[in-house]
């Protein structure tokens, strides 16, 4: 039996590492034009538990994404405790054998959306030629100007729901799906925000327990258009991955495509 004392730690100890979810898409539509406004609930992005973190009402941006005003944590301490019933996660940062877990999840997932996209358009084991990359998508719903952004994009989708689902059921915690962050020009602490000026949006970021700031990976999906299996370090690419790299991690950014994996350069 508990003494009192006891007890009062462990309640203490649960609504400290305890984070309720706030609701967001199961991953981010890329809507052309798409103005977002300084509210939480307009966050088009899977930020997990960090929703449920302060907002600065001026610009919309979540301040301190993994702490909760000391009222809202203590006011859900039973809640907490009849959640947890006993069990107190650990918040941590991934270790190298989870990390490697993620990466086969990238990998695996990036390759099955390639071939899920290109069977369903043109048939199995079949692509568009190169030479189309660049013309007008002669579909219905075109999502691009181009075929190679149009591809891209249900690629994408494709790509982020199975990540989604296969990273969920093993670390919900630790991962987001193209969160908007900005490095502070005066602090220089990484915010998540929905303020696009200065802000970039990494398509997967693996990162501490529950705060989508204190990032471990960053990793962003590249598809090839057609049958290229080219060299995707272009110019454009290798000035993108080093703006990911400002944000800080443990890692170095990486790509994950389907014909080269998970590649740092």
């Amino acid at each position: 039996m508990k003494t009192p004392s006891a007890r009062f730690l462990l309640t203490l100890s649960a609504s400290a590492l305890l984070s309720l979810s706030c609701a967001t898409t199961p991953y981010p539509a890329r809507a052309a034009g798409f103005q977002p406004q300084p509210s939480r609930s307009q966050f088009n992005q899977s930020c997990g538990a960090a929703c449920a973190a302060p907002v600065n009402a001026s610009t919309g941006e979540i301040l301190a994404p993994a702490a909760a005003q000391t009222g809202q944590v203590l006011g859900r301490v039973a809640q907490a405790v009849e959640v947890l019933q006993g069990l107190i996660t650990v918040s941590k940062f991934l270790d190298e054998a989870q990390k490697s877990t993620v990466e086969d999840i990238l990998r695996g997932c990036v390759r099955e959306a390639n071939t899920k996209v290109d069977d369903e358009l043109f048939g199995k084991d079949r692509s568009l030629p190169d030479s189309e990359c660049g013309k007008e998508p002669t579909v219905r719903d075109k999502l691009a100007p181009t075929w190679r952004r149009h591809l891209g994009m249900l690629k994408h989708a494709a790509a982020f729901e199975c990540i989604q689902r296969r990273l969920a059921e093993k670390f919900p915690d630790n991962f987001s799906i193209e969160p908007r962050l900005r490095k502070d020009e005066f602090t220089q602490e990484v915010l998540l925000t929905d303020r696009w000026a200065g802000s970039l949006r990494p398509d997967i970021v693996i990162h501490f327990t529950r705060n989508a700031t204190r990032i471990q990976c960053i990793y962003d999906l590249k598809f090839p258009c057609g049958y290229e299996v080219g060299n995707p370090w272009s110019v454009d690419v290798v000035r993108q991955m080093r703006s990911y790299g400002e944000l800080g991690g443990q890692c170095q950014p990486a790509l994950v495509t389907p014909q080269f994996g998970v590649d740092r350069q």
